[in-house]
């Protein structure tokens, strides 16, 4: 229940957040948007490693939440006739793509993680003891 609950106030968080922010930039004059989904991070395998429920858990946020996006930017279109451009992107299947034929992009490993590389590493070519280069990973 506790992570349910970490989720779901987290969602809350994000859902109003967005809202705020884009009217901000609204009101200082933007008129053209480019929202982009969450990615499949219930893929990620630091994720995968902590189990079935906890994918199972993750999946059904992304999806609540990509869900929440798109209702989101549609309300934010009525309200405002004068836009521009807006656009939400959906970043699933490119990273699908990346993952279903990682061999093909040069990835040679979609299924490993290495903690050192968590916060970002200062070169692409950047290799920590005991993990592959940081380029390897996707």
């Amino acid at each position: 229940m506790i992570r349910y609950e970490v989720v779901f106030n987290a969602r809350r968080a994000a859902s109003s957040t967005r809202c705020c922010q884009v009217e901000d930039l609204y009101a200082l004059g933007a008129r053209s948007f480019l929202f982009l989904t969450v990615p499949p991070t219930n893929r990620a395998p630091l994720l995968i490693a902590q189990g079935a429920s906890a994918v199972s858990d993750i999946t059904t946020a992304l999806a609540d939440y990509n869900a929440q996006l798109a209702q989101s930017v549609q309300a934010f279109q009525a309200q405002h006739s004068d836009l521009g451009q807006v656009v939400v992107f959906d970043t699933r299947p490119v990273f699908n793509t990346l993952l279903d034929n990682a061999d093909a992009f040069g990835y040679v490993n979609v299924t490993g993680f290495c903690a050192a590389y968590a916060t970002g590493t200062p070169a692409p070519t950047t290799q920590v003891s005991g993990c592959a280069p940081v380029s390897s990973y996707l």
